[in-house]
């Protein structure tokens, strides 16, 4: 196996449930009380994954833009006692960004991304990787809040991956996650999702408002088809969909998602691309690796806290 090395964004996740919180009220006029708080967590999409990985034992290590204030601090600190290694990321002067995260009352979320005075998005520089990687045959993985309109740091992050293949047996792994409302897709933007997906052994994503941007088609399957060209593999959630899976620009199968009652849907495509690096990288088939991605995913959105999964992996 391989050491799996992920790159990308780690912030504090402000989780305000809403749609909990008019429940709350409405129970309240009945003579039913109930109290309702609002929870700090770790989060980002690569720090969810991390935690993910490392608690089914994969050991990852976490290279991100960490900051030294309390903020930074507690998140360095629920990393390392969820077993990530964090001693490659590199430190600086700012605040922690903060993504607030509204529950509606199906479980349904929607994401504020806040920079308080002092802080910054996470941005990279050739300094933020450590020579010491290259004698490290990894797996990498960075996914679409990398590519964050910083263009020195959206080369930063793409030259050490395309280093890393060229010195070494790594291989990359991918996910789009365009997050358009936050960060838009102008033409720099666009140019790098070109280069990370034309070098990704591995590209994930989820539903037509991710990939279709990206593949200029209007059908889920056409796009994984049209991305899978040239030997790349290509897994596409769907929401409660099928997932899909496309190589060599044809379509492989599909894996049903588990039926379950949602109860916050937090975390769950970065549980998903967790569950199925770790097993991908076992050298599992695909079709294990999608199901133990589905089986994770459900676990997660159906369990209040924080990223509980199964524990039979």
């Amino acid at each position: 196996m391989k050491r799996i090395v992920c790159i990308g964004d780690l912030c504090a996740d402000l989780i305000i449930n809403y749609g909990a919180a008019r429940e709350s009220i409405s129970a309240i006029k009945r003579g039913d009380i109930r109290s309702q708080s609002v929870e700090l967590r770790s989060g980002g999409t690569m720090g969810n994954a991390s935690i993910v990985l490392g608690r089914l034992g994969a050991e990852p290590i976490f290279i991100t833009d960490l900051c030294e204030d309390r903020l930074g601090l507690f998140l360095r600190a629920e990393m390392e006692k969820n077993g990530v290694d964090m001693s490659f990321s590199p430190s600086g002067d700012y605040g922690a960004m903060v993504c607030i995260a509204v529950l509606d009352e199906k479980g349904e979320r929607t994401m504020f991304s806040w920079v308080p005075p002092g802080s910054r998005y996470p941005t990279f520089s050739r300094d933020s990787f450590s020579e010491r990687l290259y004698s490290m045959d990894c797996l990498l993985f960075t996914g679409g809040m990398t590519l964050n309109n910083d263009v020195s740091s959206m080369d930063s992050v793409y030259s050490f991956i395309k280093s890393m293949k060229e010195r070494t047996d790594s291989i990359f792994v991918f996910d789009l996650n365009t997050r358009i409302e936050s960060y838009g897709l102008n033409d720099d933007r666009r140019h790098y999702y070109e280069l990370y997906t034309d070098l990704a052994d591995v590209i994930l994503g989820s539903g037509i408002e991710e990939f279709g941007p990206i593949c200029d088609e209007k059908e889920l399957s056409d796009c994984a088809a049209v991305l899978s060209r040239r030997g790349k593999l290509v897994i596409a959630r769907d929401g409660a969909g099928p997932v899909i899976w496309a190589r060599n620009g044809q379509l492989q199968g599909e894996v049903p998602v588990c039926p379950v009652k949602v109860v916050n849907t937090v975390g769950a495509g970065d549980s998903f691309d967790a569950a199925f690096i770790h097993a991908y990288n076992r050298g599992l088939d695909i079709r294990t690796c999608i199901e133990l991605g589905n089986r994770t995913a459900a676990s997660v959105i159906s369990h209040e806290g924080h990223l509980v999964i199964l524990e039979d992996h």
